[in-house]
């Protein structure tokens, strides 16, 4: 009973460590694979429109998207999207001087673009729910 107890609370100390603001490292391709492989949101979207905000404090700017796209097929859905509606996705990029270490940041997307969207979230409203790799598929 001790040793599960030990191996839970490693377990957590692994995950806070993971997560942790203060660690920065690229994360290798399998992480974002499986982020993708349990994404609640799977679709294919066309990017009808993106608005971005940017904002410049000492050493980061922070550029807030927000995206407003139509899907156009559906692999799996949590919310029960279907093809034709259109949902907000609501994500951010960090540019930091001089540039550090990280996992990949979500790309901006672009009007008309058409791609693979791996997301989480409730209604209409959604977020990338695989890193750097959310519009692209991890092979």
């Amino acid at each position: 009973m001790l040793m599960k107890a030990a191996s839970k609370r490693a377990a957590l100390l692994v995950a806070i460590l993971a997560t942790s603001h203060s660690i920065q490292a690229e994360l290798p391709p399998s992480a974002y694979k499986q982020w993708q492989e349990t994404a609640p949101e799977v679709l294919v979207i066309k990017v009808r429109s993106v608005t971005k905000q940017e904002t410049t404090q000492a050493s980061v700017k922070q550029i807030a998207f927000t995206v407003e796209a139509e899907v156009q097929k559906v692999e799996r859905t949590a919310t029960k999207l279907s093809p034709g509606a259109t949902i907000t996705i609501r994500y951010s990029q960090s540019h930091y001087s001089p540039p550090i270490v990280g996992p990949s940041e979500v790309p901006a997307l672009k009007e008309g673009q058409v791609c693979p969207a791996y997301l989480s979230g409730e209604g209409k409203a959604y977020s990338p729910a695989a890193g750097g790799y959310s519009f692209e598929t991890v092979r």
